[in-house]
């Protein structure tokens, strides 16, 4: 019977309603809780990119000093061989000669390369993540001691938020599947009030007047209605009180 259903959706809503206030001893901690964590995901993602962008840099760096080095190694040998007199012919020192020059010439072009490509950036890239690491401390800070005011807030009414999700969760498997839908629905935007009363014409939930033929039928109770203004679930307040009775 619809009277039935009403009622197991009305002991609902005086259950979500008594959750509500419990959950509002917590302030906004678990909204300032959630916007920290958000802040922090984003700065990690920044960072690791950053720390991406920095390795790419500094393998540059190594396969130019690598290739320097041996460039020197290269010049050192050749230096060697015009020093000793092993060169025998103009044409073998001129050769030995070029390359001496253009390895010293590929040194500095390696060198105007790192100074030029990377080294504005890789300033650049350090100073943006030691700023980052300072706003992660003290996010991660801020997020540790929000935490433990949360979790000593929670352990207050713990006991009682435990009592209450278990009478929930009972008197959830004796509601109508599709009753509880549509109640969820409603619940998720008027926060905890899903059902109103409806006393003397009016809807107790947002205070608009009911009509009074509307009255009458929420009272016979024979199918559900919604308040035309703030879409709640009515009953009426004589069927409450005949289900106490």
């Amino acid at each position: 019977m619809i009277k039935e259903r009403l009622i197991l959706l009305y002991k609902l809503c005086q259950i979500d309603k008594e959750l509500s206030e419990l959950y509002s001893l917590r302030g906004d901690l678990p909204a300032r809780i959630e916007e920290l964590k958000s802040e922090i995901d984003t700065l990690n993602t920044r960072s690791n990119e950053i720390n991406s962008e920095l390795n790419i840099i500094l393998q540059a760096e190594k396969e130019k000093s690598r290739e320097n080095d041996l460039l020197l190694e290269k010049i050192e040998k050749n230096d060697e061989l015009l020093r000793t007199g092993k060169v025998k012919t103009n044409k073998e020192y001129d050769a030995i000669a070029l390359e001496i020059q253009e390895a010293k010439t590929k040194i500095s072009e390696n060198e105007k390369f790192l100074e030029n490509e990377y080294s504005e950036k890789k300033t650049s890239l350090e100073n943006e993540l030691s700023v980052i690491n300072e706003q992660l401390k003290e996010l991660n800070e801020e997020l540790e001691q929000n935490l433990a005011e949360l979790s000593e807030l929670t352990k207050q009414t713990e006991e009682e938020e435990n009592e209450l999700q278990k009478k929930r969760e009972e008197l959830v498997l004796k509601i109508n599947s599709e009753d509880l839908d549509n109640y969820e629905m409603i619940n998720k935007v008027k926060f905890g009030e899903a059902v109103a009363i409806v006393r003397k014409g009016s809807c107790l939930g947002c205070y608009s007047s009911v009509p009074p033929q509307k009255a009458i039928e929420i009272r016979m109770a024979e199918k559900f209605y919604s308040c035309e203004s703030c879409g709640r679930i009515l009953i009426s307040e004589e069927l409450i009180n005949d289900s106490n009775s």
